[in-house]
């Protein structure tokens, strides 16, 4: 429990993996050009592993249900085996959904965190995959740029 009386959720971890978070947190502060670990260091070391634990255990259920679909014999299991693959293409409806959101988070001349912006957008329910394909579109468009290495988006439209 935490002080203000909320449950913290546990995440499974091994020493392998708290010796990477350690290893990552350092790069992190190297990147800075700081001899030092920071808190917000950790914190990104932190939220990157959660993300990239979630993500692989999104792609295995997906994996998973994926593959007794393809038992279907009219078809269905191979276009829900590619998109588990990732290799389907998202539906029109799907893209226009995510860019509204996109629209809706994104003000215009405000400059955010291109994985965080996903990350809500997951949060929120819309897919990952489709969220960052229609903001890559916006971006083709010119409604957004990237900058700072495509780490940050900022809406210009």
């Amino acid at each position: 429990m935490e002080a203000g009386g909320q449950a913290q959720a546990a995440i499974p971890i091994t020493v392998r993996q708290l010796e990477a978070l350690v290893r990552v947190s350092e790069s992190l502060a190297k990147m800075r050009l700081d001899d030092r670990v920071q808190s917000e260091d950790i914190a990104e070391a932190l939220r990157l592993f959660k993300v990239s634990t979630m993500t692989a255990n999104s792609a295995d259920q997906t994996k998973q249900s994926g593959s007794s679909a393809t038992s279907d014999r009219d078809g269905a299991g191979q276009s829900a085996a590619a998109g588990a693959l990732g290799t389907a293409m998202p539906s029109r409806e799907d893209l226009v959904r995510a860019e509204r959101f996109l629209r809706s988070r994104l003000a215009v001349g405000a400059v955010l965190n291109k994985q965080r912006v996903v990350e809500e957008a997951s949060a929120q329910g819309y897919n990952a995959m489709i969220t960052a394909r229609a903001l890559s579109i916006m971006v083709s468009r010119g409604e957004v740029q990237e900058r700072n290495q495509s780490r940050m988006v900022k809406r210009v439209r």
